[in-house]
């Protein structure tokens, strides 16, 4: 009997030196990956060791996360940890709230170690270009204006204090900060204004901030839109990240002008692809697991949008992915509109602003992203 516990014993530790073998072969010798689809967010690669990144602390923050982020077989991991925490009814699963009403929810983030520096990059650019406009957008999440959807059990951070934080630190280096809360609570009571399964903001919680901004960034807006809707299945990160299921898929629905002379007329050019288009809407990507890339193809280093407007308005906007739908509303104000988002983009932000023309520029972020950036600060300072 001894002897078969003994067998038993070393096949154990043989299967177990085996898996770690496997999983660490496997982590050795696996491509990184820049972007995951199940997630909707770029993925830490390995970072270059330097003397200031690793005085400061962070080098070892972005090797943890590399570590983390790079393993493999993640994505499954995530799932079959989703299932478990299911199977004991929790109601958070890897940074994901099950809410009242089918909806799911991001927990919301506070400012990292590095938002300082995010900030103080920001109000640099600002006095660099004292004589532009400068607005800045910092939307609120889902679990902000839908607090009414959370779990009595579940508490989140105080995004608000963070938020209010930031705005006076821009009123003080006159930024004017475009606070769109209240507007989308408002319009909340009436439509949806976040996705049930995904972390965006729907095109009426984005239009809902756009017509609450036009006074302040100086637009006149006539444009009347006929609404469709072009996808009724769409289920989008936070359903595959969290592993929840979710009885109720999303519709997404696009606003197309009635006039012709804006958004319809307007020419994109992507730099990355060298595509030329007049679509906003880009409909094959309904079939697509990320359909939100119906919104001007997804996230882009850079593009340029050409519109027929003639008010000489040149708009430099600095974005995560909570802009994409917000593009077009904007293309019926502005001559030009130079789209860039910082994760992606490594060229001279010095440059184009002087090349282009800028007359206004828009950072236009959603707080748990920007409270977490790095990008930004590396955008701003090249």
């Amino acid at each position: 009997m001894s002897t078969n516990r003994q067998r038993f014993n070393k096949l154990c530790a043989i299967c177990f030196i085996a898996v770690l073998a496997l999983v660490f072969l496997g982590n050795l010798f696996m491509k990184d990956r820049s972007f995951s689809s199940e997630e909707n967010r770029v993925l830490q690669e390995m970072p270059r060791l330097s003397p200031s990144l690793y005085l400061s602390g962070r080098y070892e923050t972005k090797l943890d996360s590399y570590v983390n982020d790079q393993f493999i077989f993640r994505d499954r991991l995530i799932r079959v940890k989703a299932a478990q925490d299911m199977t004991l009814g929790a109601l958070v699963s890897n940074g994901v709230i099950r809410g009242k009403d089918h909806y799911l929810m991001e927990e919301l983030a506070v400012p990292g170690r590095s938002f300082q520096e995010t900030q103080a990059a920001v109000l640099a650019f600002r006095k660099k270009y004292p004589g532009k406009r400068m607005y800045f957008l910092l939307a609120p999440n889902a679990a902000n204006i839908l607090s009414d959807k959370l779990p009595a059990a579940v508490q989140v951070a105080d995004q608000n204090g963070a938020m209010d934080a930031f705005f006076r630190q821009l009123r003080k280096s006159s930024i004017t900060p475009l606070d769109v809360r209240t507007p989308l609570q408002e319009a909340a009571k009436s439509t949806q204004v976040y996705y049930r399964t995904d972390h965006h903001w729907t095109t009426e919680g984005a239009y809902a901030a756009y017509k609450s901004i036009l006074s302040a960034m100086k637009i006149t807006d006539t444009v009347r839109y006929d609404r469709e809707t072009v996808k009724n299945d769409f289920r989008g990160t936070l359903a595959s990240k969290s592993g929840f299921p979710n009885g109720l898929n999303d519709s997404i629905t696009i606003f197309l002008p009635r006039d012709h002379t804006g958004a319809r007329n307007s020419i994109f050019f992507f730099s990355d692809t060298k595509e030329k288009t007049t679509d906003f809407y880009q409909l094959k990507h309904l079939s697509e697991k990320d359909a939100y890339q119906v919104f001007g193809g997804g996230n882009h280093p850079s593009y340029t949008v050409e519109t027929p407007r003639r008010n000489g308005r040149v708009l430099l906007l600095l974005k995560d992915s909570y802009a994409n739908c917000f593009v077009p509303f904007l293309a019926q104000d502005f001559r030009k509109i130079i789209v860039v988002d910082p994760r992606y983009y490594f060229g001279n932000l010095n440059t184009l602003m002087t090349s282009q023309g800028v007359t206004d520029v828009l950072f236009l972020y959603n707080a748990n992203t920007l409270f977490q950036d790095t990008a930004l600060k590396m955008a701003l300072a090249g």
